[in-house]
């Protein structure tokens, strides 16, 4: 009767597995279509894809951050970074400059023109999450929430 049982646990598992993976894809896709939907390229040149404005807000939490430190903080690959930076600096939105402390070494800043885009950026996400966050029940909220942190910790552990 035992192997029943874990017959029926490891089943059980597997659906609930199989279900996550859809709820997960449906998640993903949901993201990308909204993404598409907000109007991407409303201001002209003055859009940045998600992955730039990850880029300049880490950029923005740092000091003097090199291209190197910026795509480890990112989660890109070095080659990636110096591609974002270049495209980012030939908009006007960044500006690199050989390290003080280290000639050897490139830093990374945002100019104002980038300090402006990137706040209106922000300003677009904050208004799409208010949206997304109004559109969940009151009740569900707190469970939301809590799933969202349990989320990141469990991505962060894999």
């Amino acid at each position: 009767m035992p192997d029943e049982a874990h017959e029926s646990s490891a089943e059980q598992h597997n659906r609930e597995l199989e279900e996550f993976q859809r709820a997960w894809t449906e998640l993903i896709n949901a993201a990308i279509h909204a993404r598409s939907r907000s109007g991407h390229g409303h201001r002209g040149g003055e859009e940045l894809t998600l992955t730039q404005a990850l880029l300049m807000e880490a950029v923005r939490g740092m000091d003097g951050p090199s291209v190197g430190a910026v795509a480890q903080m990112v989660g890109v690959s070095s080659p990636s970074a110096t591609r974002m930076i270049q495209q980012l600096e030939r908009r006007g939105l960044m500006a690199r400059r050989r390290s003080e402390r280290d000639e050897r070494s490139t830093v990374v800043t945002i100019t104002e023109d980038g300090e402006r885009v990137l706040a209106l950026a922000r300003g677009d996400m904050e208004a799409k999450q208010r949206r997304v966050f109004d559109a969940i029940r009151p009740a569900m909220r707190p469970m939301v929430i809590t799933l969202l942190h349990d989320l990141r910790e469990a991505l962060d552990e894999t």
